[in-house]
């Protein structure tokens, strides 16, 4: 029991260290929630305990402005004083119940975000789904996005609550199974919340930002190359590449290794995870409308490359018979083969957790790229049929001409210098929080290693 306890203390203040609000919403009396409060550290020995219990609308109302107040002046001591002034408030069921009038809710709603914790006591369940529905909906400026709400319980009288919020979860115990049922997760024990939250969520985050930045570059680059080819067959919807190859970019030859990175990267270990890095999810500083923006330049800086610089290069030459390079199906099916290699580059350079299965896909797409052409461009299949495998014999010209293979590593080299530099230069001038902290662990680890050379010498 105290081993659960304990647990359940540290897990409650890490969630607070990731700048998560923690409301209490619980049925039991006023000194039994506070105690509960001081009991779990929600409220510190050195918060201001702030306590909202009028019985009438216009006492509440006087109430909140008089706490307000002394919220505004205990701000201006401390600041004086140098320190940082923390408040927790209390609120009981009948106070909450004109609380929550249309005319209050909002002043409530203000005063109880300017403090660390907040407990309910007395709540009804309707009064718990009210009270998250009331946090849910709160915009303070239209732009703004809505903020996320996760609910746990475990018992009937949370079910509200938990179908009321984003996110909920149950915990089955002897409560019985109705929160569990209700809930979107569950499990035994409320210190596996930190856990959900803090490391599985921040997972989470963190791949499907990389996820969507990949997947919007990778096709910004495939299409902008048709793009600027346009202008070279007079802007008659000619495309450069194989059919097949059209069919085959999103289904084989890029899709597999960016889905292993979004199932199972981890850019932190559960070890090294401090709770402080889930606010860069809080923040969205991964994926915005910059984020977005990078990623169609890098995509319309590929595709530049991919195209122009294998064009310029085949521009005069010729191959071991003599004979003319230029043919839209020799041109179509080295760029092809460049642009394939490229993005898989980039994926490689977005995946922090390298597995079995990462090499697996990452490599073996670039690799399945020549053996489905070695096929597509087979006699053979010309033969079978030459209106659907009309690149005949493209990339056994194409890999036969050493000229492809050092244009493959010229275009390789300019198309993701300027990625590495630009995150270079982040990393050094505006790092996240993440990249300080992978950067301070990395430093960690170095300072060990040295160490442990030092010491067997």
């Amino acid at each position: 029991w105290y081993q659960r306890r304990v647990a359940i203390t540290a897990g409650i203040a890490n969630l607070a260290r990731a700048s998560i609000k923690i409301w209490v919403l619980t049925g039991d009396k006023q000194e039994t929630a506070i105690n509960i409060g001081y009991s779990c550290k929600l409220i510190k020995p050195r918060m201001e305990v702030l306590i909202l219990e009028g019985d009438e609308s216009d006492e509440v109302k006087f109430e909140i402005k008089e706490l307000q107040y002394r919220i505004d002046e205990l701000k201006r001591v401390a600041k004086k004083e140098g320190v940082d002034a923390e408040f927790a408030l209390v609120v009981t069921g009948s106070t909450l119940r004109y609380a929550l009038e249309e005319s209050l809710k909002y002043t409530f709603l203000d005063l109880a975000l300017q403090c660390a914790a907040v407990i309910c006591c007395r709540v009804t369940p309707l009064q718990k789904a009210l009270v998250v529905r009331l946090v849910k909906n709160f915009k303070p400026n239209k732009s703004d996005d809505d903020n996320i709400t996760l609910a746990i319980g475990d018992g009937a009288n949370d079910v509200s609550m938990i179908r009321e919020a984003h996110i909920g979860v149950g915990i089955s115990g002897k409560e019985g199974m109705q929160a569990v049922l209700a809930s979107d997760f569950c499990f035994a024990q409320f210190r596996f919340l930190e856990r959900l939250i803090l490391v599985h969520g921040h997972w989470s985050y963190i791949r499907m930002c990389k996820f969507l930045r990949y997947f919007f570059f990778k096709n910004f680059a495939f299409t902008l190359v048709q793009l600027f080819y346009a202008p070279f067959c007079g802007f008659t919807a000619q495309t450069i590449f194989d059919p097949l190859y059209i069919t085959l970019y999103n289904v084989v030859f890029t899709s597999m290794p960016v889905m292993l990175v979004g199932i199972m990267d981890q850019e932190l270990s559960v070890e090294n995870a401090p709770p402080e890095v889930y606010e860069v999810g809080q923040l969205n500083q991964l994926f915005n409308k910059q984020a977005f923006a990078l990623s169609g330049f890098h995509g319309f800086v590929v595709a530049a490359g991919c195209l122009f610089i294998p064009y310029q290069m085949f521009a005069q030459s010729i191959n071991i018979d003599g004979l003319d390079q230029q043919s839209m199906y020799f041109i179509g099916t080295a760029i092809a083969g460049i642009v394939t290699i490229v993005v898989n580059f980039q994926v490689a350079l977005e995946t922090t957790l390298w597995t079995v299965y990462n090499h697996i896909l990452t490599w073996g797409s670039i690799i399945s790229w020549f053996l489905l052409f070695l096929v597509i461009c087979s006699p053979f299949a010309f033969h079978i049929s030459p209106d659907q495998f009309s690149y005949f014999d493209g990339i056994y010209r194409v890999v036969q001409t050493r000229i492809w293979w050092l244009t493959m590593c010229l275009t390789l080299v300019i198309c993701l210098f300027p990625f590495i530099g630009y995150r270079l230069y982040v990393i050094l001038t505006q790092p996240t929080l993440l990249q300080e902290v992978v950067y301070n662990i990395e430093k960690r680890k170095k300072y060990r290693l040295r160490l442990c050379v030092d010491t067997t010498a």
